[in-house]
């Protein structure tokens, strides 16, 4: 979450307006003789191929394999559990009245093999009307098959507002037709750390605690990091008094996320004024993207620690009422890391065309605008050392510590 004008060196985190892809079509009404009638374009046929997934196949309109919902109909998609699709299979893009879509099956498999999925989550009966909860990603299979680059992004923020901007990087990476590209924004910090760790992205832009440990852990590639740095926050409200950490002591602090790299620092920060969790004051962790603002102003907590990135994207009214106390750290920002399974000369030509995307005007320009970003380099190898303190604390945190 982010503030405006107070945020000394605003920068961080996608912000823009959601947006959805559409490539269907509606053909406008037609002039005839007999006066003026609707036609449609033909519904857009998609094959099931070797590595697709129905979330796959769905955010090529969606632009977020989160957001399958949005293309399935339990009665009319002809699809009883879109857990399971076989390749040949042809789903037909319908466009609907009210102006929505969704996939329909039209052609019989031409093969008999089963397309490797990620599970679906809470598989529903085939009689319920609802669809299961969305994959997590893609599964490993699907990422490493043919041109396919599946990116995961941490969700550091509200997942329709990194989808809709991530969607520019997106566009920009297929331009030049050598990556199909899918973009997928899990639910939370677990979800993609596992994610992660279980290699379902060929690339994660990842928060440098989760980079480092999926680097020593997973033999996974530090390529790039954003600029600029990431700044730690205490954040309060505009008439409070509080200017100082120890001041917080024997009352409660909201962390925006607690597993968050800056939560890490902050409580390093707290302890090195003297206050230690659980026993000098009190942590409470925000319930939504857009939770501290308002326990902040409701007077559930005296102050926050969070990101210049989460504190920007907070409501314009709360930010009004709010204020940053003290910058407390200055932190490596996300870094993208790379599978093991990309092979060298992709891996150095998807490199070179990340560190191009700021220049591009048309899609570079304005996620630059939208996310606080200003560059893309090389990340240097002494900053993914001093990250092995939190290395630690980062598997516990995660469940994977041994």
């Amino acid at each position: 979450m982010t503030m405006f004008s107070t945020v000394p060196e605003p920068a961080l985190h996608p912000l823009c307006r959601a947006q959805r892809l559409c490539r269907s079509a509606i053909v406008g009404a037609l002039l005839t003789s007999a006066g003026l009638a609707a036609a449609q374009a033909p519904p857009e046929v998609v094959k099931v191929q070797a590595g697709d997934t129905f979330s796959g196949i769905a955010s090529r309109f969606t632009g977020s394999a989160s957001s399958w919902r949005e293309m399935y109909r339990a009665r009319l998609s002809g699809l009883a559990n879109p857990n399971r699709i076989t390749v040949g299979m042809q789903f037909e893009v319908v466009a609907e009245a009210g102006g929505g879509q969704y996939l329909r099956l039209v052609a019989p498999v031409e093969a008999a093999t089963p397309v490797a999925q990620a599970p679906l989550r809470r598989p529903a009966p085939v009689a319920q009307a609802e669809p299961p909860a969305a994959p997590a990603a893609p599964s490993p299979e699907a990422a490493a098959a043919g041109n396919k680059l599946v990116i995961g992004v941490l969700p550091n923020i509200a997942a329709p507002v990194l989808s809709a901007n991530y969607l520019r990087m997106k566009r920009y990476l297929e331009r030049g037709n050598e990556h199909t590209v899918t973009i997928v924004v899990p639910r939370n910090f677990k979800e993609f750390f596992d994610s992660t760790m279980r290699g379902d992205y060929d690339l994660a832009i990842a928060a440098p605690h989760f980079a480092r440990v999926a680097q020593v852990d997973r033999n996974m590639t530090p390529l790039l990091t954003y600029q600029p740095q990431i700044h730690g926050l205490l954040i309060t409200t505009s008439e409070s008094s509080l200017k100082k950490p120890h001041e917080v002591r024997e009352r409660a602090v909201a962390f925006a996320n607690p597993q968050s790299l800056v939560a890490m620092y902050g409580r390093q920060w707290l302890k090195q004024a003297g206050l230690e969790q659980g026993t000098d004051y009190e942590m409470r962790a925000a319930r939504t993207d857009l939770g501290v603002g308002r326990m902040l102003l409701a007077g559930d907590v005296v102050a926050a620690i969070m990101s210049n990135g989460e504190f920007r994207v907070l409501p314009p009214d709360e930010l009004s009422r709010l204020k940053v106390v003290e910058v407390f750290a200055k932190i490596p920002n996300f870094i993208f890391m790379a599978h093991p399974r990309i092979e060298r000369a992709r891996l150095g030509r998807l490199k070179t065309q990340l560190q191009g995307f700021f220049a591009d005007a048309e899609e570079g320009a304005p996620f630059a605008q939208a996310s606080g970003f200003t560059g893309i380099v090389e990340v240097d190898p002494a900053t993914m050392r001093e990250l092995d303190s939190f290395a630690d604390t980062t598997r516990r945190a995660m469940g994977t510590a041994p």
